[in-house]
Order: C-alpha cells, then sequence, then structure tokens
C-alpha cells in the first residue's frame, strides 16, 4: 500500500508539473487528497500544500530521483505544515473543508496588492528573519476574550457590539460591547520532524461593557491588561495500535497528532473609570487532539458527518490567583481579599453549512471557579449563542448570558443582539 502511495504521488506531480496550469493547481479541492475518512493526514496535506502552491521539483527531489519519498515530502514541506498548523489552530489530521477555506482566503489575500489586509506588522505577519522560521510579530487579532485569541480566524469568535438587556435591572437596556484585542509576538523551537514548540507574547486588551439604564452599581464595566505567555507544544510521533506486526504493515500510518496549549498569564483589571483594582495571575491548558486515542476530538472543528455538520468541543481547565487592591461599585469583590481559585471552561460548538459565507455557528460554553482559599465561594458563567457569518470577518450574533463574570464577580442576566467582528 506504501509502495501505491509512493506511486500515486509521482505520477499525481508528473502531472501537475508536466501537464497541469497553475490556475488548474490553484483551484484544486484538498479532497482529492484526502483518505477515506475525508481527513487529512501530515503526508496528504504536504502533497496538498504542494500541489497547490506548485511547489518546485527541486524542493521535492534529490538530482536523479525518480519517485518521491513520503519522508522527503513531509521533510521539505514541513515549513508549510507548521504554518498550516498555526492558521488552523491545530495539527494534523485535518478536514477537506477548513484546508478549502483556507485557499479561498488565500487567493483572495493573493489577489489585493494594496489595502489594510497588506501592512506588515499589523494586518500581516512580520517574520523575524527571511524565511519566518525563527518566528514573527504580529498580525493584530481581535477576538470575542482571550482564550480565543490562541484559535485560528475561521473558528474562533469576534468581538460584539449591540443591544443588550439586563434581566436583574428594572428599565430599558441599552449597548453592550465586549472583545479581545492582542498583538502576538511569536517564537519558534524545532525539536525535530513532527515535533515543535512555539512561544508566544501576547499584549492583550480585554473590555467587557454593558450600559443600562438604573443604578450604576449594577452595570457592567471592565478593562483588564494582560501579558500571556503561550507555548504551543507538537509532541510529533504517532501512537500506535494493533499488534506490533499490524502496526508495521498499517497502510499509510494515519496516527494521533496532539498540540498542547500552555497559558500563564498575569493581569490587572478595572473599569474604564480606574475606580477598582484587581492584580492577578492565571494559568491555564488546553489539549487538541483525539482523546485517549478515540474518536473524540477536543480542540478544533470536526466533520459530524458529510451533510457539512461540524463539532468543537474545548475543555480548559484554569488555576487562578488574585487580589484586590481597590474597591469600585462595578464589582462585588472587596477590598483586601485574596483568591486562590481552581476551575476551568467547557464549550460545544455546532457549525452548519460548508461553506464559509453560509455557516451558522450555535453553541454553548460553562465557565466555573471555586475558590480554595479567600472568601471567592463558587462563582459560574453560563452563555449559549448563535451567530450567522455575513463573511470572513463579521456576522450577526444572538447571545445569551447568566452567572458571575469571572473575574470582578458581577452578577448579569444578558440577552445580547449585535454585530460580531474578529480578524
Amino acid at each position: 500500500m506504501k509502495n501505491f502511495f509512493v506511486l500515486a504521488c509521482s505520477a499525481v506531480f508528473a502531472f501537475s508539473f508536466l501537464g497541469a496550469t497553475t490556475e488548474a493547481s490553484e483551484n484544486v479541492s484538498a479532497k482529492s487528497f484526502a483518505g477515506a475518512d475525508e481527513r487529512l493526514e501530515e503526508h496528504e496535506a504536504a502533497l496538498y500544500l504542494a500541489y497547490r502552491d506548485d511547489k518546485p521539483l527541486s524542493k521535492l527531489l534529490a538530482p536523479g530521483q525518480l519517485s518521491l519519498d513520503i519522508g522527503m515530502l513531509v521533510s521539505a514541506m514541513q515549513d508549510d505544515l507548521d504554518d498550516l498548523q498555526s492558521e488552523t489552530g491545530h495539527d494534523a489530521p485535518w478536514t477537506w473543508q477548513e484546508l478549502d477555506s483556507l485557499a479561498i482566503a488565500k487567493k483572495r489575500d493573493d489577489q489585493k496588492t494594496s489595502g489594510w489586509k497588506k501592512i506588515t506588522g499589523v494586518t500581516v505577519a512580520k517574520p523575524l528573519d527571511e524565511n519566518g522560521d525563527k518566528g514573527s510579530l504580529g498580525p493584530i487579532r481581535l477576538r470575542k476574550s482571550a482564550p480565543e485569541l490562541t484559535k485560528a480566524l475561521r473558528n474562533a469568535k469576534g468581538a460584539s457590539v449591540g443591544f443588550s438587556n439586563n434581566h436583574l435591572i428594572d428599565g430599558g437596556g441599552a449597548w453592550n460591547t465586549q472583545g479581545a484585542l492582542g498583538y502576538p509576538v511569536k517564537l519558534f523551537f524545532q525539536h525535530g520532524q513532527g515535533k515543535s514548540t512555539e512561544f508566544e507574547i501576547t499584549p492583550v486588551l480585554v473590555w467587557n461593557l454593558a450600559e443600562h439604564e438604573g443604578k450604576g452599581e449594577y452595570e457592567v464595566n471592565e478593562l483588564a491588561f494582560s501579558l500571556p505567555v503561550i507555548v504551543y507544544i507538537s509532541p510529533g510521533g504517532k501512537k500506535m495500535t494493533g499488534t506490533y506486526e499490524e502496526n508495521i504493515s498499517a497502510a499509510g500510518d494515519r496516527g494521533f497528532s496532539r498540540l498542547w496549549i500552555v497559558k500563564a498569564k498575569p493581569y490587572f483589571q478595572t473599569d474604564f473609570n480606574f475606580r477598582h483594582e484587581i492584580y492577578g495571575m492565571e494559568a491555564s491548558a488546553e489539549y487538541v487532539g483525539y482523546l485517549f486515542g478515540s474518536k473524540l476530538y477536543l480542540g478544533g472543528f470536526q466533520n459530524v458527518s458529510s451533510s457539512g455538520l461540524q463539532y468543537q468541543l474545548r475543555v480548559i481547565p484554569r488555576v487562578d490567583y488574585s487580589e484586590t487592591a481597590k474597591r469600585g461599585i462595578h464589582t462585588t469583590r472587596q477590598e483586601g481579599d485574596d483568591w486562590f481559585r481552581l476551575g476551568g471552561q467547557a464549550a460545544l460548538d455546532f457549525r452548519m453549512g460548508e461553506e464559509y459565507l453560509k455557516s451558522l455557528d450555535i453553541g454553548a460554553s460553562y465557565q466555573f471557579f471555586e475558590a480554595l482559599s479567600g472568601q471567592g465561594g463558587y462563582s459560574d458563567l453560563f452563555s449559549t449563542y448563535a451567530t450567522w457569518w455575513l463573511s470572513e470577518n463579521a456576522g450577526m450574533t444572538l447571545e445569551y448570558k447568566r452567572g458571575d463574570t469571572p473575574v470582578a464577580a458581577q452578577k448579569i442576566d444578558l440577552v445580547i443582539l449585535g454585530l460580531e467582528f474578529k480578524y
């Protein structure tokens, strides 16, 4: 079977470089390179990227070599595979739908010769060296919250501006806005084929503002500054199943890739008038990959069926320590309290519609903290939403949130209807 794959690779490349046109390679679907499960492992994604981007034969074949070696293919395309991992937010395998969506976005961006999306270091990443192997600066990320900053644009939730109504307050509602703005600085460290470590330092500004008629102490008014240090760890290697003989003869080496996202985040939270002051440190970890070799995938969108329905399940445990240096009207916390809390967040999202501009995302999340010391007690926040994406950067969202805001512990019971923006 492996020999058949090598011959197939050679035939595809012979066709692509000798007979196919550039336009044809640009329009090819990743589905043509996917396995029977409609996903692309590393070697399949490498072949697809080489074909799509018209990689020269000199990059993939040694002089005099007449057939394509799988190991050499993956090694030659390692930088492109690392970029793919960063763009999608997870390691192999990838679905052909998400690779097609990335190709469409890449083609659209390549056709733009000027404009705000081409500002190096601001709206596109600025490499730290000629090839970007050492890291990059930027681009600016606009997302819903700090945990969304680690997700690829397609899979992330955006900052929102809309109309909200707090059921805990008498009177009408008013405008609401919530979001996170970050600027990543990335440093890459390679540890052999399939293994890599990526460090990211991202200054982040987070806001949550819900103006209401009624008493001021019930308004949601939060502003936070943080400097999270994020480590993306790809252990590499393939987890094999079955007997030794079965593993040796297994075709395609379709194993299970993994990615760990570990974060340490010092932060300062206040309101827009700097009336309260809360200082803290939060640590979290997220696993991206198949859970214990099962068919349950964590951390990224996966196909439920061939109908275009996809799901995303995220589980993020957290540890948090914070101290209130100054009390204000937009927090229920008392001056001088210090909380050491253990908690986390779980989120389940569904996406309907294979075409990006027609997708409808619905989902729910639950986050909680239990104070192990201090007077914090138990706090939680439930949220559910539906977003209709009008473009890759904007959508319409209906959202409901009830519980306590994570740091200021402000009680909310909000219904929000508005626009969502991300970059």
